[in-house]
């Protein structure tokens, strides 16, 4: 599969999930007895749907063969945490005061996938090359 086909596939997959979470969130801060807002739960959604984008659509940068793990991993960061930043800013998601701790949750978060995920690859990678040296060792016993 083609890095263009990846990332279209990886951007509408972040996008739906963007938009479920918005909803998912939308519907926990916003009081019953607040009239909806359409302008604003259009926007959030919207919103909400380019952080997915940008996120899930955006790691496409760890296909980047010639980048390091920790510059595709750098870049990715502070890619999703601005276009987070700029969001909340827009839309008012969290007052001034609490930014540092979004900061840190975000980080953390951010990190807690990113851990999770490199621990996945890894152990799958150790068991291809568990499978291919068995393989390896398996055809050089018939070539004698």
């Amino acid at each position: 599969m083609d890095i263009k086909t990846k990332f279209i596939i990886r951007a509408l997959v972040g996008i739906t999930l963007g938009m479920c979470i918005g909803i998912f969130t939308y519907v926990l801060v916003v009081s019953d007895t607040e009239p909806v807002d359409k302008v604003y739960l259009v926007l959030h959604l919207f919103c909400s749907a380019a952080l997915g984008l940008v996120g899930n659509g955006g790691a496409i940068i760890y296909d980047f063969e010639d980048w390091s793990l920790a510059r595709a991993t750098f870049t990715h960061y502070i890619i999703t945490f601005m276009t987070l930043f700029v969001i909340s800013e827009m839309l008012g998601w969290f007052p001034h005061s609490v930014l540092l701790i979004v900061f840190i949750v975000f980080t953390i978060v951010y990190f807690i996938i990113w851990l999770t995920e490199y621990l996945s690859w890894r152990k799958e990678v150790r068991q291809m090359n568990i499978e291919l040296k068995s393989m390896l060792m398996a055809n050089s016993g018939k070539g004698e």
